[in-house]
């Protein structure tokens, strides 16, 4: 059976990891339903990197709840290399460790049915979609964390991309997606 919602959880990984759910009628993905977000939550973790990724995995599980092969799409901020960049603080390679990690997580099968995607934070941070101004008339604002702001708007374009382009969502949401649309 296909489930009637399908979930984003944006991930703005780092030293405090910024998370963020989104809930989207699968047909505003799979179908011509107007766009609409049914349900948000959001948090940050912290400490140990090991602890992070295994606390984002618990909470792709509970997310994913009794939703029969219907996983979260789990979209992370990939490290965009800059050459000009120059550093030797061992933070700083905190986002690509964590991402390795929830990777290596998929692989094991301890995501539940989640798909990890990597994308560059320059679609996320170049979108005028996706402005502090816009997130404030969505209501999506969260003031005092960079992080959720980040990774909202992280999930916000993956949730656009998925809508414009039928190969993106079904990289999303592999499984029942082509029972509907």
């Amino acid at each position: 059976m296909t489930t009637r919602y399908v979930h984003v959880m944006g991930i703005d990984p780092g030293g405090t990891t910024g998370w963020v759910i989104l809930t989207v009628p699968r047909l505003c993905i799979f179908g011509d339903a107007a766009s609409e977000i049914t349900e948000w939550d959001y948090g940050e973790f912290t400490g140990p990197e090991p602890v992070q990724a295994t606390a984002i995995a618990e909470l792709a599980r509970v997310t994913q709840g009794l939703d029969y092969r219907t996983g979260p799409a789990i979209i992370c901020e990939g490290w965009d290399q800059n050459p000009d960049f120059k550093s030797t603080d061992e933070e700083t390679l905190s986002p690509v460790r964590l991402g390795a990690m929830l990777s290596l997580l998929q692989f094991q099968h301890k995501l539940g049915d989640a798909t990890v995607h990597f994308q560059s934070r320059t679609l996320a941070f170049g979108s005028k979609a996706t402005t502090d101004d816009k997130l404030k008339r969505y209501g999506m604002y969260v003031e005092g964390s960079d992080h959720i702001r980040a990774a909202t708007k992280h999930a916000i374009i993956a949730l656009r991309r998925a809508r414009e382009n039928w190969d993106f969502a079904i990289e999303l949401w592999p499984y029942p997606a082509n029972g509907v649309g």
